[in-house]
């Protein structure tokens, strides 16, 4: 059985450039006096600066600690939106989640509110909520069949999201998930 993590908000998404990180991103935003934890995980080896702080590194794991503000790079956008701290993992067999998610929790601590961008950890955890985001104007779109366990899945047309970020609250260590309010049907009288 996954460990259930309750501090965790868990995106995924159907491709690259569907907004994931845009939404990770306006959760920070929205719970900056929090002191979110971001983290980005891919599956993608990209070179890293030299002066980077590397909290662990092995043959198909990097675990960096973001610190450039400056850069394009999604956890930098993270650490712009206002995350306390923010953790790059480059991990090419996800089975090395098992050693890269343990190293940032002991340094972080079990109940920091988190927001984690992937598409693989939810194969080891169980977060509060999964967010998994579509767009369906996107070429890489379609959704994933990795029988991870998905609470919503959100679409995104590049500006707005469809689903009321108003609706996430942080209560007592853990993420919330109010439901969402649907809109007043109007009838009109006979």
């Amino acid at each position: 059985m996954k460990k259930h993590y309750p501090n965790i908000i868990l995106i995924s998404g159907t491709g690259s450039n569907v907004g994931k990180t845009t939404l990770s991103c306006r959760i920070i935003e929205q719970f900056v006096h929090l002191g979110i934890v971001a983290v980005k995980i891919t599956p993608h080896w990209h070179p890293q600066p030299d002066n980077i702080p590397v909290l662990l590194k092995e043959d198909h794991l990097l675990i960096i600690r973001e610190n450039n503000l400056n850069s394009a790079k999604d956890s930098s956008r993270m650490l712009r939106s206002g995350a306390r701290q923010v953790y790059f993992v480059q991990n090419t067999v996800d089975k090395g989640l098992l050693k890269a998610f343990p190293a940032i929790i002991n340094e972080i601590g079990p109940a920091r509110p988190m927001v984690i961008e992937s598409a693989a950890l939810g194969q080891f955890i169980r977060p509060a909520v999964h967010f998994h985001i579509t767009r369906p104007s996107s070429l890489t779109h379609k959704l994933q069949n990795s029988g991870i366990p998905i609470d919503y899945i959100v679409s995104f047309d590049g500006e707005s999201f469809d689903f009321d970020l108003n609706n996430i609250r942080w209560v007592n260590n853990e993420w919330i998930i109010e439901p969402q309010k649907k809109e007043p049907t109007h009838v009109k009288p006979i």
